[in-house]
């Protein structure tokens, strides 16, 4: 593998959705190169950290029907046409759950969509995370304008470089449209990307801190890629980067 495709599959990797095939491949690939092993890391650290910021969400009962019956399904279709005792296929469904959360990852992106699988995957590591993970400091993110109903936060993680922007209740985008994230010092500002829209939250995970800005702001573009420099759209959102 180059670096190119092994980069095309480094968020799989970390959340451990790969085939074992891949896995060995972009394992073998990461003990060699330069430059992947600090893309890998950077990923991991969104990982563990992502999941404490990200508020839960069911997915619809016909959904949680669907991705069940296509679980089982393909377990039986795994296992030899036999009968078993019902004592038997009880004590095994636990081990059944276990063994396919991993097998099925790809089948429950596809079926269920990106936040569900993510809310699947990440928050099984929720519980083991929270007793380590120092506490983010915080800042308001609030609306502007006629954008007034919009909240959220700027969730900063200092020793683990990075950063999280939630914001809820923003205006449905359009078309090619984009939330994009900036941090501002003075008039200087900063493109730190573009926001995943799911389910009416906004969110963008950044490695970086906030040390040396002032504001942290967030824009309408075009889209459909980020604006380079300074935002060219209405700024729908602002947070005051101080603990006062």
């Amino acid at each position: 593998m180059n670096c190119r495709e092994v980069e095309e599959l480094l968020g799989a990797y970390v959340l451990e959705a790969l085939s074992e095939e891949e896995s060995r491949a972009v394992a073998t690939h990461l003990t060699t190169c330069p430059t992947c092993p600090n893309i890998e890391s950077q990923l991991r650290a969104i990982v563990d950290v992502f999941p404490l910021t990200v508020p839960p969400l069911d997915p619809p009962p016909q959904v949680k029907e669907r991705l069940l019956a296509r679980i089982y399904t393909e377990e039986a279709a795994r296992q030899p046409t036999r009968t078993l005792p019902m004592t038997s296929l009880a004590s095994r469904s636990r081990r059944w759950r276990n063994a396919l959360l991993a097998a099925t990852l790809l089948v429950l992106f596809g079926l269920v969509g990106t936040l569900f699988a993510w809310n699947l995957v990440l928050n099984q590591r929720v519980a083991q995370l929270s007793a380590h993970a120092q506490p983010p400091v915080v800042y308001a993110l609030r609306g502007l304008g006629a954008n007034t109903a919009a909240h959220g936060q700027v969730l900063s993680y200092p020793s683990q470089h990075l950063m999280v922007l939630i914001i809820r209740d923003l205006p449905p985008l359009s078309g090619t449209q984009v939330y994009q994230g900036w941090l501002l010092h003075g008039q200087q500002t900063t493109s730190i990307g573009l926001f995943n829209v799911q389910q009416g939250i906004a969110t963008l995970g950044v490695v970086g801190t906030v040390a040396g800005y002032d504001t942290a702001a967030v824009s309408l573009e075009a889209g459909p890629r980020a604006t380079p420099s300074a935002p060219r759209g209405p700024v729908v959102a602002l947070a005051k980067l101080t603990t006062t």
